[in-house]
């Protein structure tokens, strides 16, 4: 590591960061509510995803890693069904951020066989309600984090980004279900639909959501068209009639592309009337086997064009499209880059596209942490290496001659606090936290 590296790190380290992406419980009671279960323990805590994915790339068979996460036999034994996998992927991003959180958090040298036992025993004697809050603001010095999916949730910790895709996607008839609950009666036609979205949008702006998350990449392809409502409207009567079949039919679910790609267009054009970002998943599927093609984040090239008062948050990092977003960047003013997730996805690939990064792209628009997992141990494993990756990127630049080693801190606030706090308006969380 070069000599401007410690400077900068012990800077980055003090440092209230901004979280721009979680997927965890809605509050610190939820999260002790689930980790006191006797049903639960740390491997079905860790294996939620991430790490799992990796041990099931390595060879682990879906049923052992089934029986993996069940707290109902003994520890060791389910140990020893992934030991050869976890070892095969301990290399990878996904377990060092929990080999992490193993020797910070609970004071062992990683998860081994000779340490899974008493690694369990400290897990299960924190899980109270003091270590979610120990572990996010004591440890990761985290601000505030964005909370996916939740409308509703503790305000210490988070503020929301709700999302719509079961206005724009409804993939079961229990969805379109709780379109017509939400929306107070029964849907009969598309202009009820149409109302009953913006209605969810009136009511998730009323609750204060700073953003919305759009994840259609895991299910179907980024590229969005322009079709008409007349053409929307059809596909809807289409599919929409099997609702009101008898009960002894069956009912299959499949909204066609022209509805959902009409749909996409009016809540975006709903939300640009309202100034909310939107943060859209590209690049890389967390789980085993996907089509990565239609995540690549240059797919999205209609919409920035067409609206142009909404800031895209571009996820991932767009990972392994890095370079593509990197243009997109350049190219477009209301495009941003956000490395959730993307530093435990490769830490070298995020340490390398931010170096690159800052030769083209002006450092406003950059992120660069978001946790993005289901574990609050892993979000500190997750930051501590984030802050290890823009440090040292900052202190390549710096060795290069590129900046010195005060404006290198400058721009480490602005990635880690000031650009996300700014395009999500958190300005009022941070002001004061760093000095």
């Amino acid at each position: 590591m070069n000599q401007h590296y410690e400077p900068i790190r012990e800077y980055v380290d003090t440092l209230r960061i901004v979280d721009t992406h979680e997927h965890l419980p809605k509050s610190a009671a939820d999260w002790a509510a689930r980790a006191q279960d006797p049903r639960w323990d740390i491997l079905s805590e860790y294996l939620q995803h991430y790490m799992s994915s990796d041990l099931r790339s390595a060879g682990l068979p879906p049923e052992d890693l089934d029986k993996a996460r069940r707290a109902d036999t003994p520890i060791e034994s389910r140990w020893a069904l992934l030991e050869p996998y976890w070892n095969a992927a301990r290399n990878t991003g996904y377990a060092r951020a929990l080999d992490i959180a193993a020797r910070d958090l609970h004071g062992l040298p990683g998860l081994t066989r000779d340490t899974i036992a008493e690694a369990n025993k400290k897990f299960k004697a924190a899980a109270n309600e003091k270590w979610f809050d120990f572990v996010l603001k004591e440890k990761s010095k985290i601000a505030v984090s964005l909370l996916d999916w939740h409308l509703e949730c503790e305000p210490r910790y988070f503020r929301s980004v709700f999302r719509l895709e079961e206005y724009f996607f409804p993939r079961q008839w229990d969805e379109v279900r709780r379109v017509e609950k939400n929306y107070g009666g029964a849907i009969h036609c598309f202009e009820n639909w149409l109302d009953a979205c913006a209605a969810a949008i009136e009511n998730a702006v009323a609750k204060g959501v700073v953003a919305h998350k759009i994840g259609m990449a895991y299910v179907r392809s980024l590229s969005v068209e322009r079709p008409t409502r007349h053409e929307a409207e059809a596909a809807f009567n289409e599919f929409f009639k099997a609702l009101r079949a008898p009960d002894w039919v069956s009912k299959p679910l499949c909204a066609p592309k022209v509805f959902q790609d009409y749909m996409l267009h009016f809540i975006l054009a709903n939300l640009a009337k309202r100034g909310l970002p939107v943060q859209v998943h590209t690049g890389l599927l967390e789980g085993n086997g996907n089509m990565l093609g239609g995540a690549n984040p240059t797919l999205l090239c209609n919409l920035f064009l067409e609206y142009p008062e909404i800031k895209f948050d571009i996820f991932h990092a767009g990972y392994p499209y890095q370079q593509e977003l990197s243009a997109l960047a350049k190219m477009f003013p209301n495009v941003y880059i956000d490395m959730c997730w993307a530093h435990i996805i490769s830490p070298t690939a995020s340490r390398h596209a931010l170096i690159e990064w800052l030769d083209a792209v002006p450092a406003n628009k950059i992120s660069a942490f978001g946790g993005d997992y289901c574990l609050v141990d892993g979000v500190y494993g997750h930051q501590l290496m984030a802050r290890e990756n823009v440090s040292a990127a900052l202190a390549q630049k710096v060795r290069d001659g590129v900046f010195d080693v005060d404006e290198a801190k400058r721009i480490a606030k602005m990635l880690f606090v000031d650009n996300p706090a700014k395009l999500f308006n958190l300005q009022k969380l941070t002001e004061g936290a760093n000095g």
